[in-house]
């Protein structure tokens, strides 16, 4: 069975990159040299806030503790925090940072 791919858009460096299904965007970033900062990794920081233009439904869904500390931001709802998230599907992101 072939395993599933998924493409990664970011939109700072106009850099795409085909990852397997399930791949963590620090893994992502690490192997691709996007410009994206990860501070903490735990999500209790937000210096890896990112915004999902296109392809949100294709990442894994946002914990209870991810969805506070957005709210505690005041984080519009197409926003996640980079260190939190598997990318399932096709995604284009653009890098707020904190």
């Amino acid at each position: 069975m072939k395993q599933q791919r998924a493409r990664v858009f970011f939109l700072l460096e106009d850099l795409e990159v085909e990852v397997p299904a399930g791949t963590r965007l620090p893994e992502v970033v690490e192997a691709s040299g996007a410009d994206i900062t990860f501070g903490c990794k735990s999500g209790t920081c937000g210096t890896c806030r990112v915004r999902v233009v296109e392809g949100i439904e294709n990442l894994s869904q946002p914990t209870p503790e991810e969805r506070d500390f957005l709210a505690a931001l005041s984080a519009r709802p197409n926003e996640r925090l980079g260190c939190q998230f598997c990318i399932q599907g096709d995604v284009s992101i653009d890098y707020i940072g904190s």
